[in-house]
């Protein structure tokens, strides 16, 4: 877009807004190499409102982050490590999920204050909803199998509400914890990855009465009316890649189960899904990590806010059973 209107344009000033802007220090290797910063693409800074600045003037909530100790490692491999050294298996073990999966449904109703009621345009409503945001397409079908499997002998009005959306184009391509733009090309998946998404979008439609498929104009509608419900209360947690975790707000939405790496900008993104103020009832954003995102986190806040802005989340490290 910076390169159309430059283009297009003899005559322009250029404003640019952002959350979260591009530094030297979480700027990609990808694109036009001199366009790589915010500054390089709009100039030197005007004005800075930081997410701290933001949370302090009580514009959005603060957050509440757990780190749940999830995988013994080996003395002297981190959990950082763990990625190079054979993440399919270390952190997609069936035992891990199955406790990961055990673990958020144990204190899903805690960490969403199932207990507290409130109304929202007129609607009375029980708690918050969710997100869990996983490393990849395969292990977002592992959790939303897992989660199935964990919940078939509850009743319909015990079981959660969950709901799965990915595409090649937001999801394959990225890494290193930064968020890519979401697309909705789902014609690139691979055929099992496809498959099993049309599946879960059937299971979709017979939990509320749609008819949407993986088709490039029915799959976009599957996403505004996923994006709705979220937004209404009517799901209770949405397994993602990366969809979701930039750019979308729902104040019903207080909570976020992370199992994927994330830094600099796109952790702040994916975390500030969770902190848009509604009400009284509603005092953190609420992270779970089942990664150890604790130094991401710090360095995060100190590119974005402040390296002394440790007040503006609350931590603990909790561990599985």
């Amino acid at each position: 877009m910076h390169t159309a209107i430059v283009k297009a344009f003899k005559k322009y000033h250029l404003f640019g807004f952002t959350g979260t802007p591009i530094f030297s220090a979480n700027a990609g290797s990808a694109g036009n190499p001199v366009l790589r910063t915010t500054e390089q693409a709009f100039g030197e800074k005007l004005h800075t409102y930081t997410i701290v600045d933001a949370i302090t003037d009580k514009n959005v909530l603060p957050f509440r982050i757990d780190y749940v100790n999830t995988i013994k490692l080996p003395p002297g491999v981190t959990d950082k490590q763990v990625s190079a050294i054979d993440t399919e298996s270390a952190l997609l073990s069936a035992t891990r999920v199955r406790q990961v999966v055990e673990y958020t449904l144990e204190h899903f109703d805690k960490k969403t204050k199932r207990a507290e009621y409130y109304a929202v345009a007129g609607k009375r409503l029980r708690g918050f909803n969710a997100l869990f945001a996983t490393a990849s397409i395969t292990a977002a079908r592992t959790y939303y199998r897992e989660f199935a499997d964990q919940q078939k002998d509850l009743s319909e009005a015990q079981r959660l509400k969950v709901g799965l959306i990915y595409s090649y184009a937001a999801n394959e391509a990225v890494a290193d914890g930064i968020l890519e733009e979401e697309e909705f090309e789902t014609q690139a998946l691979s055929s099992d990855a496809r498959t099993f998404l049309e599946g879960a979008i059937q299971d979709y439609n017979a939990m509320f009465g749609m008819n949407f498929s993986t088709s490039a104009d029915k799959f976009q509608d599957y996403y505004k009316d996923l994006s709705l419900r979220v937004k209404n209360r009517e799901l209770d947690l949405v397994i993602v890649v990366n969809m979701f975790l930039t750019g979308f707000d729902a104040t019903t939405l207080n909570t976020l189960w992370v199992d994927k790496n994330l830094r600099a900008h796109g952790l702040v993104q994916a975390f500030s899904r969770t902190n848009r103020i509604l009400n009284s009832v509603k005092t953190y954003g609420n992270i779970v990590s089942f990664r150890d995102l604790e130094e991401q986190t710090n360095d995060a806040i100190a590119l974005f806010g402040n390296k002394n802005a440790g007040g503006i989340v609350r931590g603990g490290c909790p561990g599985l059973g």
